[in-house]
């Protein structure tokens, strides 16, 4: 998708959708002074752009249950595309990763997970680490508790 500009209201208009999915289109529109369906036409334009790539409700793991966060550093063998492209692929398709990153240094990427008890992770681990002829070690970190967690992307609005 190519880029597009983005004003100071479509600024706007991402930050205040950031912190609430749920506003009205009239009261968006009112919070950042242009008519509703300038409002409107701007929503879609970012949507359409890929910007806005969706809207959901975040829920506390805490909350729901018996959930553990983990974090896991995973360091390759090396650098067989091939390789790396199927360890994706099956990191992508576990419910339990919430986020995977490519990284610098001596960590290769980084997963988020959330598991139901450590029985989940270690079939987890060996469906997907230990399987991975491209894995040469991986390291769990078990989260004690958030401090802070925020899906917002910083935006200037100057």
């Amino acid at each position: 998708m190519d880029n597009i500009d983005i004003d100071r209201i479509d600024r706007r208009i991402l930050a205040l959708l950031q912190s609430n999915s749920r506003i009205s289109n009239i009261e968006l529109a009112e919070a950042v002074a242009v008519s509703p369906p300038t409002c409107l036409r701007r929503v879609r334009r970012l949507r359409d752009a890929g910007i806005i790539t969706g809207e959901v409700a975040l829920l506390d793991p805490a909350r729901i249950g018996n959930h553990t966060q983990l974090i896991v550093n995973v360091e390759l063998k090396g650098d067989d595309r091939a390789l790396m492209d199927d360890f994706e692929k099956a990191v992508r398709a576990e419910d339990c990763v919430q986020q995977c990153y490519v990284v610098t240094g001596s960590t290769d990427y980084v997963l988020v997970l959330c598991v139901g008890s450590m029985g989940h992770f270690e079939a987890f681990a060996r469906r997907v680490l230990y399987a991975s002829p491209l894995v040469r070690r991986f390291v769990t970190l078990t989260v004690i508790s958030r401090v802070k967690y925020d899906t917002r992307v910083p935006l200037e609005i100057g």
